[in-house]
This record gives C-alpha cells, structure tokens and sequence, in this order.
C-alpha cells in the first residue's frame, strides 16, 4: 500500500502539475471531500476552458475581420490554453485514482510534464508579445508595426523559444518502477531550476509587461490632457483604444494572479521546507495547481465580458449551433449587422493599430 510518505517524495519529482494522492487507504477519511472537490473543479476547468478556447479559435479562424495583429496573439493564447488543459487534465486524473502508477510508457513520460510547462511559457511570452506590439501601436505610431506575416513569425518564435527551458526537465524525467519522476543530480540542481522557472516564467515577462502598460497608460492619458473638445474622432479613437488595453491587461493580471501562487509554494518547499512546516501543504500544493489551470477557463470569460466585438461573436457562434429556425437565425443577422454598422467609435474612429495597418498597406479594420 502506498504511504502518504511515499507519495510525497514521489510529488516532489512532477512540477507541473503537481498532485497529492487522495485515494490511498491511508488518507483520513475526513480528507475525501477534497477529492470529490478537486475533481468537480478539474471537471468545470476542463469543460469551460476546452468549449470556451475552441470557440475563441473558431471565431479568429472563420471571421476574415478577426484577423488582426491582436487578435492572431489572443489565437496564440488560446492554443496554448487548450494545450495545458487538453495535456493536463484527461491524462493526470488517472495518474491520481491509480496511486500514482505511471501507465503512459517511457516516451510520454519524457513529453508530459514539459509540454505543460512548455504550454505556460507560451502564454505568458504571448502576452508579453502583445504588450510591446500595443505599446508600439499607442506610444510610438509612425515608426513600422507589427504586420500580420510577422506576427506569425513572432508566433513561432515564442514556442521555439519556450523549448529551451524545458530541456532540463526532460533530461530530469525517467520512469522506474512504474513511477515518471524527476531524478536531479542533486538538491541545488532542482532548486536552481524552480527559480530559474519563477524569474524567466514570471518575474521577467510581467516587468516588461508592465513596463510597456505604464508607457501606455502616460501616453492615455497625454492624449486625454491634450485632445480638444472640437476634435471627437480622436476622442473617439482614444476611447476604443483604451477598451482594448483594458481587456489585456484585464488578461494579464488574471494570468498574473493565477500562476503566482503555485510559484510561492514550489519556492517555499525548496528552500523553506514549507512541507515539515505545515501539516497539509500538499493539499494547499495541489489547490495553488488548480488555480493555474483555471486561467486557461477564464481568458475566454474575459473576451466575451470586456470586449463587444467577441461577445457579438459568441451570439452568433451559439445561435447558428443551437437555433434551428432560419427566420430567428436571420433576426439575429439582421440586427447584429444593424448594430455594428449605426455611428460609433468603431466606425468612425480608427484605432492607432488600425491607422498603422493602412500606412502599411492593410486597410482592413480591425475589430480590436
């Protein structure tokens, strides 16, 4: 039988995620509540981030007015939270209920784990991408923007990038004795690697972006000092800007909020052996990952909440899947096409994006 001594050596070895086994005989019994909640959490993250994220692809995908800089970025992020949330889940569940038993093979043992954190590095470069293709847009609008043929190349770039410090977490990995753990030459080896992952996953990316939201925020605020009353096109256009940075930032702190916890933990357990400290800290560990997982549901949650143009999207999406009836069907166009053409900011105004991508060649307006 598995000792719950056991299973916390062997947590040790899975950084992302990291469980604590709930099913031994040798848990209390007063502890199966947090089973049966952990479960129905992972159940909701996996349903609302998987339909949510797909959805989000789709629109992007389909819509030929989608397709700007932002929202190829917001893709982007997207994918990657199907990633975490495809990888994580559907395959760590079992891992759990069968005590820990590796049934995957050698192979997925090496790729797991890392393509989650692999997945993790992706999303927040992407965000950190986005920052400094806004801040450019906003602060610094006549030199050369971001075209959308870069921005793919911004794309690849991020995830070959995000494989470089997965590479000692693959070497780390082995399986042995049906157990897929990390094996470190040493203590310091692993505990250069949890910080390395906390400055180059979080510190580094979060102070760049919020380097460029602050020059965003100076240069919001100029145009607000200095436009005149006599001029509400610009007024306009600074409004729908500011709409946009809102929704990324909104995005960002919400990442930033999610991932900070299970990054304290990790530190605290390898240099402040938080573990021998705290009688449950393992279930605290494991409660701190499913809070990381639930930024991959709530990125969907916030386009549909804080931008119009994707809420209109989403009416749509789930009224052409669940509406039978033509003459509704195109009640809905109708009216939706009505709204988005009366006067408003998004045509009569043109976003800083949108001014750069006309001196650049693309006329085409984009939707945020």
């Amino acid at each position: 039988m598995v000792t719950v001594e056991q299973n916390i050596t062997k947590n040790l070895s899975t950084r992302v995620p990291v469980q604590v086994n709930l099913t031994s005989s040798s848990v209390p019994v007063s502890m199966e509540w947090f089973r049966i909640v952990k479960l129905f959490l992972y159940v909701t993250i996996f349903i609302v981030s998987a339909v949510g994220n797909s959805i989000v692809c789709a629109i992007i995908l389909r819509r030929k007015k989608m397709k700007t800089v932002t929202n190829y970025f917001i893709l982007n992020l997207a994918i990657a939270d199907l990633a975490l949330t495809c990888i994580c889940i559907p395959f760590d569940i079992p891992v759990q209920e069968m005590n820990y038993v590796w049934p995957y093979g050698g192979f997925m043992c090496k790729i797991l784990y890392p393509l989650q954190t692999l997945a993790l590095f992706a999303s927040i470069y992407t965000l950190t991408a986005v920052s400094l293709t806004r801040y450019w847009a906003i602060v610094k609008p006549l030199r050369v923007q971001l075209s959308i043929s870069k921005t793919k190349f911004v794309i690849l770039i991020i995830w070959l990038g995000s494989l470089v410090p997965i590479v000692p977490y693959v070497n780390s990995l082995e399986l042995k004795k049906n157990e897929c753990d990390e094996r470190w030459k040493s203590n310091n080896m692993r505990s250069t690697y949890t910080v390395c992952l906390f400055v180059f996953q979080y510190v580094l990316p979060l102070s760049i972006i919020a380097t460029a939201y602050t020059g965003i925020a100076m240069e919001m605020r100029k145009r607000e000092t200095a436009r005149s009353e006599h001029c509400p096109v610009r007024q306009l256009q600074v409004q729908e800007t500011r709409k946009v940075v809102k929704m990324l930032l909104v995005v960002t702190i919400v990442f930033a909020l999610c991932v900070l916890p299970n990054n304290i933990m990790w530190l605290w357990l390898d240099f402040g052996q938080a573990d021998k400290k705290i009688t449950y800290f393992y279930e605290l560990l494991a409660f701190c990952q499913i809070v990381t997982f639930a930024n991959s549901a709530a990125n969907p949650i916030c386009y549909t909440a804080l931008n119009e143009n994707y809420r209109r999207e989403f009416k749509r999406f789930f009224m052409g899947l669940f509406c039978k009836n033509k003459s509704a069907r195109m009640f809905f166009r109708l009216n939706t096409f009505t709204t988005s053409t009366r006067p408003s900011t998004k045509s009569i105004a043109r976003t800083d994006e949108n001014a750069n991508g006309m001196r650049n060649g693309n006329s085409s307006l984009p939707m945020i």
